[in-house]
């Protein structure tokens, strides 16, 4: 009341002052103090033209549409004789805006908040606005669990009728929930219920799951977890009613209060399914798994859904719903179940494209697709085609769509988006490793040469240790049925002395092969079943070293140092995992056995079989528990494992066997004291894989391994040592995707490492330990 009494005073002051108390023709109509503001856009919101008679009524409206341009701080009307003057201030502008403090919130995200209410540089200041941004800013921190966030926001004159606006920002802590309580439950302790949450108090864990920091989209996520849990027990009157938070006087922990309504669990009475069914009525009923009698569940009825309508897609049926209509009987607490099959049209693919693929051409991507154009579109094949693509190494991710073909209403295309990995590695690497010493590496790796999905690789190491120069070629698409080639290369100087192994040779190799990878179907959707056959030649000079172990000099008396050998490879694997790169479900199993036979020189007969097992399982969207397995064994056809050449044994210990031991060092020693590695290997390792919120491209674990390498006759007798019991150790394992491969990197702990030099048990230990170019997953 007491605004509108001083408006009113205002408005007759001004007309007092305009006409004298008499009204008059307005002849002509200045507008006095503008600086940025034409007199022409304060002409067109005026309801006064020239010729027009001015009284009290006008002259209210004329400082009230003025005011509401919100261009104005301040109006004031006069007359000089019958020309009308509009006396006016301008409201300032803002003429610089500055966010300071914020790093969880970008600064366009906050810019974009500022600009839906209209406060941006070179749109009018209002002083009232102060608390509005205030406000706005600390509500978008609030959502985020920041209560204790600050927003301080001061307005400093600038030349030309501006200010600058300066917003310092102090973000705070996110809240961390020191209390949940659910209220109204009976059917389930509320700790089950608790556990359907999101959110949690702090544990042992929270500070890598952040479970225990609050947030808005938190709770409501939460509460919808609640509701899906008690929908899946039947309980069809769930309600949630109401959820409250209360916050600490330091605003930096809160208490969360959920109060439900549980009502009663409900009964299926009966099933009906009606409509176009297509399929057998037995095989719905068995995909959709629902019977009379069960407790309502809704994921149990979406999942039953879901296999019908997987079922009519791989006929064809890509847009087949099965709608459902429950009828609810609240008296026998008791829903009769109505299913309507509605198939539509049959669909045939018209195109499958690809997109993004800026370094892989077509071709080698089609050759991956399961589903054909022209043909019935199946939501299997798509899915399968979607599964292949992701398993390519130069593929990071792939994402499918779907689009109706426009007009037709029984076609489709297909589009397959891409994310390409860096597929060329050349590196040339420089480094120092505490088993090897300097180490100098060369290499160009074209894992998709030219775009063809071909991969092509020269590499070259040299180091006290070892010199390596090899060439390898594979051709995947090598026939149409999908049959690969790879041609491999290699010249190898080895000293094992250098590397903290047996002193006793130098080794020189020279080898050659070709591996043939055979598909040989698959068993079930999303594995990959492959036999390998190939054949190649090595050739293998033994150069002996002074002093010479016992086990090397009666093998050497035995079988010479100049081996020419035929070596013949079989092998089987099967690969279910998700993706190559970063797997989060599925297996890799490869299982292999070389064949050597005596060729141009020497004759040794000998066999290596070996196992690897990798295992990926999901707990949640976070945590995925993984496991691995390796077991290789070799012997001799003739004079039993002693006839196993020694420089053909398997090493355990290092970063990719038992971490947190010297590479290799586990196991048998010589004569010399000295790891000579055994004729068959054992290790494992279980691992969970956490989220570190750092990339997508890293990935962390914390893992125990356990295992060890043995000989199967009894090395003391030659002055040797056995290799004890299995050697474990557990810590944190980083994997990092870059440009030039995957680097591992590992810290661990030896748990039972032995110590006796007098006896030769004596374990050497590398807490750090890495390795670049490791292998994926």
């Amino acid at each position: 009341m007491k605004k509108i009494i001083i408006a009113l005073i205002v408005v007759l002051n001004a007309f007092v002052t305009v006409t004298g108390a008499h009204a008059f023709v307005v002849q002509k109509i200045e507008v006095q103090g503008l600086q940025r503001i034409s007199p022409e856009t304060v002409y067109s919101y005026l309801p006064i033209k020239r010729g027009q008679n001015l009284g009290l009524e006008k002259t209210a409206a004329i400082i009230k549409a003025l005011y509401k341009t919100g261009f104005f701080e301040h109006i004031n009307l006069s007359r000089q004789g019958n020309t009308l003057v509009i006396n006016v201030v301008e409201r300032a502008t803002i003429g610089k805006l500055e966010i300071n403090g914020n790093s969880f919130i970008p600064t366009d995200k906050l810019n974009t908040v500022m600009k839906s209410m209209d406060i941006a540089e070179g749109r009018v200041y209002n002083r009232a606005m102060i608390d509005r941004i205030k406000q706005s800013l600390l509500n978008q921190y609030y959502e985020l669990g920041r209560y204790n966030a600050r927003v301080d926001v001061t307005a400093t004159p600038m030349p030309r009728n501006r200010v600058l606006v300066k917003i310092d920002i102090s973000e705070g802590l996110v809240a961390k929930i020191r209390r949940i309580n659910i209220i109204g439950n009976h059917a389930f302790s509320e700790s089950k219920l608790q556990r359907q949450l999101t959110v949690s108090t702090p544990g042992i864990f929270t500070f890598i799951t952040q479970k225990d920091r609050y947030t808005q989209e938190k709770l409501e996520q939460s509460i919808e977890n609640l509701r899906n849990y008690y929908l899946d027990h039947g309980y069809l009157k769930f309600a949630v009613k109401s959820s409250q938070v209360g916050i600490t006087p330091d605003r930096k922990s809160i208490y969360l209060t959920i109060v439900i309504e549980e009502g009663q669990p409900y009964t299926i009475s009966g099933i009906e399914y009606s409509g176009n069914l297509i399929l057998p009525r037995a095989e719905i009923e068995k995909r959709m798994n629902i019977h009379v009698g069960d407790t309502f569940s809704r994921q149990k009825i979406i999942d039953g859904e879901k296999a019908v309508t997987e079922a009519l897609g791989d006929k064809g049926y890509i847009f087949a719903t099965m709608a459902i209509d429950p009828k609810l009987n609240d008296k026998d607490r008791t829903v009769f179940l109505k299913f309507e099959a509605k198939p539509g049209k049959r669909t045939y693919v018209r195109h499958i494209y690809f997109t993004d693929n800026t370094k892989t051409n077509d071709e080698a991507l089609r050759s991956r697709m399961m589903q054909m154009e022209s043909a019935l579109v199946s939501t299997g094949k798509l899915e399968e085609s979607k599964h292949q693509l992701s398993m390519l190494p130069y593929i990071k991710d792939v994402q499918m769509n779907v689009v109706p073909v426009r007009g037709e209403d029984d076609q489709v295309d297909v589009n397959y988006k891409v994310t390409e990995d860096n597929a060329a590695q050349a590196n040339f690497t420089v480094g120092y490793s505490q088993q090897y010493g300097p180490q100098f590496g060369a290499g160009l790796n074209q894992k998709n040469f030219l775009g063809t999905g071909k991969t092509l690789g020269f590499n070259l190491t040299r180091s006290k240790y070892e010199q390596f120069y090899g060439i390898n070629y594979t051709n995947p698409y090598y026939t149409p049925d999908g049959i690969s080639r790879s041609i491999n290369i290699s010249a190898t100087k080895t000293n094992p002395g250098q590397g903290n192994f047996s002193s006793s040779y130098v080794l020189n190799q020279y080898n050659a092969s070709v591996l043939y990878d055979i598909p040989i179907g698959q068993e079930k959707k999303g594995a990959f079943d492959r036999v390998q056959v190939g054949y190649g030649y090595e050739d293998a000079v033994v150069h002996l070293q002074t002093p010479v172990s016992t086990q090397v000099l009666n093998f050497t008396h035995s079988y010479g140092r100049h081996f020419g050998q035929v070596d013949l490879v079989a092998g089987i694997s099967r690969d279910s995992r998700d993706k190559s790169i970063f797997p989060t479900r599925g297996t890799l199993n490869t299982l292999g056995i070389n064949f050597y036979v005596p060729g141009a020189v020497g004759t040794l007969n000998y066999f290596t079989t070996a196992y690897n097992g990798k295992f990926y399982y999901p707990i949640t969207n976070s945590f995925i528990f993984t496991a691995k397995a390796q077991v290789g064994y070799g012997n001799a056809f003739k004079g039993g494992v002693q006839g196993f050449p020694y420089f053909k044994n398997f090493y355990a210990g290092g970063i990719d066997s038992v971490r947190g031991y010297l590479g290799g060092t586990l196991g048998p020693r010589d004569s010399l004291r000295k790891p000579t590695g055994g004729n068959l290997l054992t290790t494992g390792s279980v691992a969970m894989i956490f989220p570190n919120y750092l990339s997508e491209n890293f990935r962390t674990s914390v893992f125990f391994d356990g295992g060890n390498v043995y000989n199967t006759y009894d090395n003391r007798s030659a002055g040797g040592t056995a290799s004890g019991s299995p050697r474990y150790s557990t810590g944190i394992e980083g994997d990092w995707l870059t440009m030039f491969g995957l680097i591992d990197v590992s810290l661990a702990k030896p748990l039972n490492r032995k110590s006796g030099r007098a006896r030769g048990l004596n374990d050497d230990e590398e807490v750090f330990q890495f390795s670049l170019g490791a292998n994926f997953g």
